[in-house]
């Protein structure tokens, strides 16, 4: 069995979970060895056809968290936005992510409904109902291996000062880790490290700061997320493949950008259907 989420943390474990937004994109992310994966609220969103201003539902983020456990045995850390509502409906939130196989989300101190990080125009909500939420969502857990991270927004509206001091509330509170959004600089995130109690993460790939996930590991994060960076990259290789495609349709030029069908197969799990077929199908 592989190590709990709760568990790589308590051995001061660093660890990078890549974002996806379906089965497939976890699948791989498990298959390349890292020890957990991140399902992103912006890729989720995406796939779904929306940008990341809240628009999606806990229902629909769960159709997809339930199908992306289905498909790893590595921990799985989710985006659960501001919890859909007030402190009702993060309980419930907490409770329907729980039964899915997750291993933590993250709750985030913006009004409903949030804007992606990097947009203009957000907003917080108040410390003390931030910290309501952080007490309901660690009440409805039904295991304590189900981690809840409380993220801030506070840096880019308000600034450092007050992300750290509603860091520090969010960890009294019960938040099992608390989440560092935004920073500027390599001295943002030292500082915020040095000020604010319990485990920490933080995302990059959003963020122009030149610190690779070693790096922030080496600063004293315990998990970093890495939101976006396969989404990206995919969307750049898909339009290459379809620009080369469209002028004559000629699928034989984009072999050679073409991961062999035997991967996709093998990643998909077709070996396993078929050893069942053998062993139980009439014929």
């Amino acid at each position: 069995m592989n190590p709990s989420l709760k568990s790589l943390i308590a051995n001061n474990a660093s660890i990078t979970a890549p974002g996806v937004g379906d089965a497939l994109g976890a699948i791989m992310v498990e298959k390349c060895g890292f020890p957990s994966v991140y399902v992103s609220g912006y890729q989720v969103s995406a796939t779904l056809g929306y940008p990341d201003v809240g628009l999606i539902t806990m229902t629909e983020m769960v159709n997809q968290l339930t199908r992306i456990c289905a498909s790893v045995k590595i921990p799985v850390i989710s985006d659960a936005d501001t919890g859909y509502g007030g402190v009702v409906n993060v309980i419930r939130t907490v409770q329907e992510y729980e039964r899915t196989g997750v291993s933590a989300l993250h709750l985030e101190d913006q009004i409903f409904p949030k804007k992606c990080a990097r947009y203009g125009g957000k907003e917080l909500v108040r410390s003390d109902e931030m910290r309501a939420k952080i007490r309901a969502a660690t009440g409805a857990r039904s295991r304590e291996e189900f981690l809840v991270i409380a993220r801030t927004d506070a840096l880019s509206v308000v600034g450092l000062d007050e992300a750290i001091a509603r860091g520090n509330a969010y960890h009294k509170a019960g938040a099992d880790a608390v989440m560092f959004m935004g920073p500027r600089s390599i001295d943002d995130l030292k500082r915020f490290r040095a000020e604010v109690e319990g485990p920490l993460v933080v995302t990059l790939g959003s963020w122009d700061v030149p610190v690779d996930a070693k790096g922030v590991g080496d600063l004293g994060y315990q998990i970093v997320l890495i939101p976006n960076a396969t989404m990206r990259v995919s969307i750049k290789a898909i339009l290459a493949c379809l620009d080369q495609l469209k002028p004559s349709g000629d699928v034989n030029a984009l072999i050679p950008m073409m991961a062999p069908l035997s991967l996709r197969d093998e990643l998909v799990g077709l070996e396993q259907v078929t050893a069942w077929e053998r062993k139980y199908a009439a014929n």
